[in-house]
C-alpha cells in the first residue's frame, strides 16, 4: 500500500499549478483594470494642449536590427501659459507612441491631454483611443501563459486524483 504522501503528492503538485496559474492570471487582469481606470481619469481631464512629442529610440543587434521607443517627452504650454516638459508615464506598463511625421530631431507633433491641477501627469491624446482589449494584447504572453497553468493544472489535478484506499482489513478471501 502506498503511503499518503506517495499517493497524494501528483495531485498537491497539480494543484499548485494550477493556484500559481490562477494567481497571475489575477495578477494580469488587475493591470489590465487599473490600466483601463488610468485611461478613464485621462479622458475626465478634458483639457488638450497642441504638443510636441520627442520619442526617444534604443536599437539592438542581434538577428537584424530591432529598435523600440524607450521614451516620449512631453512639450506643450498649459492653459494658465507655463511651458511644460514632462516624460510620458506608461499605461499599464506601455509607453503610447505618437505617430506622424518625425522632423530632424525626432519630434512628433501630437496633442495631450492633461489635468489642469497637475499638467504633469500628461499623456498624449492618441492614448485615450486605447481600450481594455488593447490593455490585454500587451499582456497576451503573460495571460496565455497564466491559462495554461490554469488549465493544466486543473486537468492533471483531475487526472492525478488517487483512487481511495482500500483497507486491507476489510478484504476477505
Amino acid at each position: 500500500m502506498k503511503s499518503a504522501l506517495r499517493r497524494w503528492w501528483p495531485t498537491a503538485a497539480a494543484v499548485t499549478v494550477a493556484l500559481v496559474g490562477a494567481l497571475l492570471l489575477v495578477s494580469q487582469v488587475k493591470q489590465i483594470w487599473d490600466g483601463r481606470g488610468e485611461l478613464a481619469a485621462l479622458r475626465a481631464h478634458g483639457l488638450h494642449a497642441r504638443a510636441q512629442a520627442t520619442l526617444s529610440t534604443t536599437c539592438s543587434t542581434g538577428r537584424g536590427t530591432t529598435c523600440e521607443t524607450s521614451s516620449v517627452w512631453l512639450d506643450f504650454t498649459d492653459a494658465d501659459g507655463d511651458p511644460v516638459s514632462v516624460p510620458e508615464a506608461p499605461i499599464d506598463g506601455s509607453l503610447y507612441v505618437p505617430r506622424g511625421h518625425r522632423d530632424a530631431e525626432d519630434h512628433v507633433a501630437t496633442t495631450v491631454v492633461y489635468d489642469r491641477a497637475d499638467p504633469y501627469d500628461a499623456q498624449p491624446a492618441g492614448a485615450l483611443a486605447q481600450g481594455p482589449l488593447d490593455l490585454a494584447s500587451h499582456h497576451w504572453l503573460a495571460l496565455t501563459l497564466a491559462l495554461a497553468l490554469l488549465g493544466g493544472g486543473i486537468t492533471a489535478t483531475i487526472v492525478a486524483w488517487p483512487p481511495p484506499a482500500l483497507n486491507p482489513r476489510s478484504r476477505r478471501g
